[in-house]
C-alpha cells in the first residue's frame, strides 16, 4: 500500500540534495528495499514532484525547479498587493483594472467583429474570462445586473483582492459597451461562493 508519509520523507530527502541522489541512497535513508523504493519513485515522478537524470548506469533523483515567467510575475504582483495599504491598493487596483478592462474589451470586440458588445456577449465574455484564467464562473443576468458566481477561483491564495481587480475589469467592459457599469464584490461566507455583481443602471434609473 502506498504510504503518504513515506512519500513525504522521500521528497524531503531529495529536496536536501540539489545535485541529486541515487535510488540506493534513498532506500538506505528510508529503510526500504530497492524494489519498493523504485515503485514509490515511479508514482511520485508521475505526480511531477520529482524527476531523474541518467548518470551512467545510475539515476540521480532531484526536485525540478518550477519557475516560469507567469508564476514569477504573479508572485511579484500578489506580494505588492498584499503589502499595500488599503487606500493605495484601491487606487492601484482601479488603474490596473481599467487598463485591463480596456485591453480585454478590445479582444472580445475583435472576436465578435463588433463595434460594441451586446448584453449577452458581455455575459459570455465574463464566463469565458473565468475559463481562460483557469477558473470557473457561472453567469446570471437580469435587466439591471450581471451576476458572476466564482465557482472555482483562478486566484488561489489571493482571491478577494484579485476579485476586486476583476470587478473593475468587468465594470469597465460593461461601461464601454452599455454606457454604465459598477461592480461590487460579495465576499463568500463559509462554504459559499464569492460573487461579482455588475450593475448596468445608475441608481436613479433603477426601478
Amino acid at each position: 500500500m502506498f504510504n503518504l508519509e513515506v512519500e513525504k520523507r522521500i521528497v524531503d530527502f531529495v529536496k536536501k540534495s540539489p545535485f541529486g541522489v541515487t535510488s540506493s541512497e534513498i532506500a538506505k535513508y528510508i529503510g526500504l528495499n530497492r524494489m519498493t523504493i523504485t515503485k514509490y519513485l515511479a508514482v511520485i515522478r508521475e505526480r511531477a514532484l520529482i524527476d531523474f537524470k541518467q548518470l551512467g548506469m545510475a539515476k540521480l533523483w532531484y526536485v525540478p525547479v518550477k519557475l516560469n515567467k507567469e508564476s514569477f510575475f504573479f508572485k511579484i504582483t500578489t506580494d505588492i498587493f498584499a503589502n499595500l495599504p488599503e487606500n493605495e491598493f484601491k487606487m492601484l487596483s482601479e488603474r490596473v483594472g481599467i487598463s485591463l478592462g480596456e485591453e480585454i474589451n478590445r479582444m472580445y470586440l475583435s472576436f465578435y467583429s463588433a463595434e460594441k458588445l451586446a448584453f449577452d456577449q458581455i455575459a459570455e465574455a465574463y464566463a469565458d474570462i473565468g475559463k481562460k484564467l483557469g477558473g470557473s464562473f457561472k453567469v446570471r443576468v437580469d435587466s439591471e445586473k450581471i451576476s458572476v458566481e466564482i465557482l472555482q477561483s483562478p486566484f488561489i491564495g489571493w482571491d478577494i483582492k484579485l476579485y476586486k481587480v476583476l470587478s473593475v475589469v468587468f465594470a469597465k467592459i460593461a461601461a464601454l459597451n452599455l454606457g454604465y457599469g459598477r461592480a461590487l464584490v460579495l465576499e463568500p461566507k463559509e462554504n459559499e461562493s464569492a460573487f461579482v455583481n455588475v450593475y448596468l443602471k445608475r441608481p436613479a434609473e433603477s426601478t
